[in-house]
C-alpha cells in the first residue's frame, strides 16, 4: 500500500469516525429533548390553566361589582397574557438564533 493510499485511508477513517460521532451526538440530543420537552410543555400548560382559573375566579367575584372594575381586571389580565406571549416569542427567537448560528458552522 502506497503512502498516498495510507493517507487516503486515514482521512476516510477520520471522516467516518467524525460522522459516527455526529450521529451519536444527534441521537443523544434527541433522547434528551424528548425527555425535556414534555416537562416544559406540561409546565406551560399548567401555567395557562392556572391563569385561566384565576381569571375565572376573579370574574366571578367581580360580576357583582361595577363594570369599570371588570374592565380594569380584563385589561390587567390582557397585560399579563401579553407578557407571557412576549416571553414565548423571546424564547422562540433565542432557539431559532441558536439553530441558525449552529447551521453557520
Amino acid at each position: 500500500m502506497s503512502t498516498a493510499d495510507k493517507v487516503r485511508k486515514s482521512v476516510n477513517d477520520s471522516i467516518k469516525s467524525a460522522e459516527d460521532f455526529v450521529e451519536s451526538t444527534k441521537k443523544s440530543l434527541q433522547r434528551e429533548l424528548s425527555k425535556t420537552t414534555p416537562k416544559i410543555q406540561h409546565a406551560l400548560d399548567q401555567s395557562v390553566d392556572e391563569a385561566g382559573k384565576a381569571l375565572s375566579n376573579a370574574l366571578t367575584a367581580t360580576d357583582k361589582k361595577a363594570s369599570h372594575e371588570q374592565v380594569e381586571l380584563l385589561k390587567s389580565y390582557r397585560s399579563f397574557l401579553q407578557g407571557q406571549v412576549a416571553f414565548v416569542d423571546k424564547r422562540i427567537k433565542a432557539i431559532e438564533d441558536h439553530d441558525r448560528s449552529r447551521g453557520a458552522r
